[in-house]
C-alpha cells in the first residue's frame, strides 16, 4: 500500500510541510490495527488535533476503505486569513450572482412584453397591406418591373401585365397558377431556382434573391431577377401568402458574357462598366460610367475605386464584397456610391472575376445602374404608407407605431401617456355650404396649428375625415396635460381665412390616460379617447371630457 500511494501521491506534500495529512483504513472505522497507509512521519503526529478534517468511505473492489484527510492546526493558521477571504469572496460573488439573475429575469419579463407587443403590430400592419395593393403595384411596375403575387394555399398567381409583356405575352394569355410559372423555368436553373424558394419559405432567408431564366413566347429565353417576400404565415408559420418582382436583367447577362472574352467589348454598354485589377485599381471605364459618375477616364484611370466611397457602408460591408469575389467570384447588390459633384446615388452593382487559365482572377469587372430614381419611388411609398397626403400628418399607420413606443417608453420611465381624440364641431357644414377643396384647404390650415401647439416629442395623426389624435408623452401627472388640451381649443376656434370665405369650426376632445388598471393596447386608449370626444359632444361641445375608468 505504501508503494502504491508513494506513486499516486509522488508530488503531494508531505506532513512536515504543515499543510495536509492522509490515513487509510481498512474498514469503515478509524482503527489504528486496520491503518494500511498515512503519511504522517511519525505515529505521535497521529495525535495531534486537527482544526480540519474530513472522512471519506471508499468501495475498492469489493472491500470499503476510510480515507481521512486532516491539517494541523499550525499549518491551518498559516492559511487562516486566505480561507477567510476565499469564504467572503464566495459570499460576494454569490450576491452579484443573485442580483445578475434578478435582473436577467425583469428583462426577461421586458422582453416577453416587447415580443407580445411586436406580433400584434405585425398583425396590424398585415391588415393594412390589401388597402395600399394598389399603389404598391403602380410605383412597382412605374419602376420597369414585373409584379407576381403568389397564393400558396390554392397555387394561384397573379402575374402583372409588365411581366407578361416582358416575355412577350398579352395580359390573356398565360393562366394564373404556379406550374405556369415553373413551367417556363429553364431545366438547368429549376432545381436552385425551388431550392432558394423554399429556403426562403422555411424562414431560412429575410428575403428570396436569384436569378435565371425564363422562357419567352416566341421559344428565346429572358434572364430575370426575381425578388420576393413572404408577407402572410398563419399561427404555425407556415407561409400563404408571398409578392415580389421579376426585373429584366438579360442585357446586364448578356454584357457579363461578353466581358469575360473580352473587357474592352463594353464601350456602348447602358450600363456603367468599370475594370479593375485584383487590389481594385481601375484600369478602364466606360461613358456610360461617365455619365452616372460624372468622372471622365482620365481622372479614375489608375486609381483606387475607393474614390466612388459614400461613406455609408462600413469595413464590414466591403469586406463581405471582397469575400463572395474569392469564394463565388461575383457579388450582386446594391450599394451607395459618390459621384464627382459630391451627391450621393444609389446603384445596382454586379461584379464579376475574369479567370485566367489556370483559374485565378485577373481582372474584376463591375457593371452598375443607377436606380436613385427606384430608391425615390420607396421613399415616396414610405411617405404614402406612414402619412396622410391631405396634411402630411403621420396617419393611422405610423400613428399605431408611435402609441406602441410610447406604452413601452411610459413603462421603462414609469411617466403617463395621454391619448387625446379630437373631432371637429361644424366641419360638415363647411363641406355642406362650400366646396369640398374649401373644406380640405381648412383642414390643411387646422392640422398646421395642431402640429406647431403640440410640444416637441409628442404626436399628431389625422386618422380620417375631420378627425385627430394627439400623443402626449413623459407626462408627471394627469393635470400636467390640461393646459395643452386648452391651447388645441383655442387654436382651432380661431377663424381661418380662405379665399374670401372667414370659417370657423370649435373642437370637441375625449383624452385618457395610460398606465390604468387594465394593461390596454393602442387600440383600446383610441377608444377610450373616442368615447370621451363624444361626452364631450353630447356635453355642448368646444371642450374636451376624460374618459372615466369604471
Amino acid at each position: 500500500m505504501k508503494d502504491l500511494m508513494s506513486q499516486v501521491f509522488i508530488d503531494w506534500t508531505t506532513i512536515e510541510d504543515n499543510v495536509l495529512g492522509l490515513r487509510v483504513y481498512d474498514g469503515t472505522d478509524e482503527n489504528p490495527e486496520r491503518l494500511l497507509f498515512t503519511n504522517y512521519s511519525s505515529l505521535d503526529d497521529l495525535k495531534q488535533s486537527s482544526i480540519f478534517n474530513q472522512n471519506i468511505t471508499l468501495n475498492f473492489n469489493g472491500t470499503d476503505w476510510l480515507l481521512v484527510f486532516d491539517a494541523k492546526a499550525a499549518s491551518a493558521n498559516i492559511s487562516y486569513l486566505s480561507a477567510w477571504a476565499v469564504l467572503f469572496s464566495g459570499f460576494a460573488l454569490s450576491g452579484l450572482l443573485c442580483g445578475l439573475m434578478l435582473s436577467l429575469n425583469t428583462t426577461r419579463q421586458r422582453a416577453n412584453l416587447i415580443a407580445d407587443n411586436l406580433t400584434q403590430e405585425i398583425q396590424k400592419r398585415e391588415s393594412l397591406l390589401k388597402e395600399s395593393e394598389f399603389r404598391w403595384r403602380f410605383a412597382i411596375e412605374g419602376a420597369g418591373d414585373g409584379l407576381w403575387d403568389w397564393n400558396l394555399a390554392d397555387g394561384k398567381v397573379f402575374f402583372s401585365s409588365r411581366l407578361k409583356d416582358m416575355l412577350g405575352y398579352s395580359a390573356d394569355e398565360i393562366s394564373s397558377n404556379f406550374d405556369e410559372w415553373r413551367s417556363r423555368v429553364h431545366s438547368k436553373d429549376l432545381k436552385q431556382t425551388m431550392s432558394e424558394i423554399q429556403a426562403h419559405l422555411d424562414g431560412n432567408t429575410e428575403l428570396y434573391r436569384h436569378e435565371y431564366r425564363l422562357k419567352c413566347k416566341d421559344g428565346s429565353w429572358k434572364w430575370v431577377f426575381a425578388r420576393g417576400v413572404v408577407v402572410e404565415r398563419d399561427a404555425d408559420h407556415k407561409p400563404l401568402r408571398m409578392i415580389g418582382t421579376h426585373s429584366d436583367i438579360t442585357s446586364r447577362k448578356e454584357t457579363d458574357e461578353k466581358l469575360q472574352l473580352a473587357a474592352s467589348v463594353f464601350s456602348h454598354a447602358g450600363e456603367g462598366v468599370m475594370i479593375t485589377d485584383t487590389s481594385g485599381h481601375i484600369i478602364d471605364v466606360n461613358e456610360a460610367f461617365t455619365h452616372i459618375t460624372g468622372f471622365g477616364a482620365e481622372e479614375v484611370i489608375g486609381k483606387n475605386s475607393r474614390i466612388l466611397s459614400s461613406g455609408r457602408h462600413d469595413k464590414e460591408f466591403y469586406a463581405s464584397i471582397w469575400n463572395s469575389l474569392k469564394l463565388k467570384g461575383f457579388w450582386h447588390g446594391e450599394i451607395w456610391n459618390r459621384r464627382k459633384t459630391g451627391e450621393v446615388y444609389a446603384e445596382i452593382l454586379t461584379i464579376s472575376a475574369v479567370n485566367d487559365e489556370d483559374g485565378a482572377a485577373r481582372h474584376y469587372v463591375a457593371i452598375f445602374s443607377d436606380i436613385t430614381s427606384v430608391k425615390e419611388y420607396q421613399t415616396r411609398l414610405e411617405s404614402i404608407a406612414h402619412y396622410d397626403v391631405l396634411t402630411r400628418l403621420p396617419n393611422r399607420v405610423l400613428l399605431s407605431d408611435r402609441l406602441h413606443q410610447a406604452i413601452a417608453q411610459v413603462k421603462r420611465n414609469r411617466k403617463m401617456l395621454a391619448v387625446a381624440f379630437i373631432d371637429l364641431d361644424g366641419f360638415k357644414a363647411v363641406n355642406d355650404n362650400h366646396r369640398h377643396q374649401i373644406g380640405d384647404e381648412l383642414l390643411i390650415a387646422i392640422a398646421s396649428r395642431l402640429k406647431a401647439a403640440i410640444r416637441e416629442g409628442d404626436t399628431i395623426a389625422r386618422i380620417g375625415g375631420d378627425e385627430f389624435i394627439v400623443a402626449m408623452v413623459d407626462l408627471g401627472f394627469r393635470e400636467e396635460c390640461y393646459p395643452m388640451l386648452d391651447r388645441l381649443l383655442s387654436v382651432v376656434s380661431k377663424p381661418v381665412k380662405i379665399g374670401e370665405f372667414m370659417l370657423q369650426v370649435s373642437a370637441s376632445i375625449g383624452v385618457t390616460f395610460y398606465p390604468q388598471e387594465d394593461n390596454l393596447d393602442a387600440d383600446q386608449l383610441q377608444r377610450q379617447a373616442d368615447h370621451a370626444m363624444y361626452q364631450a359632444k353630447l356635453k355642448g361641445k368646444n371642450r374636451y371630457h376624460v374618459f372615466e375608468e369604471l
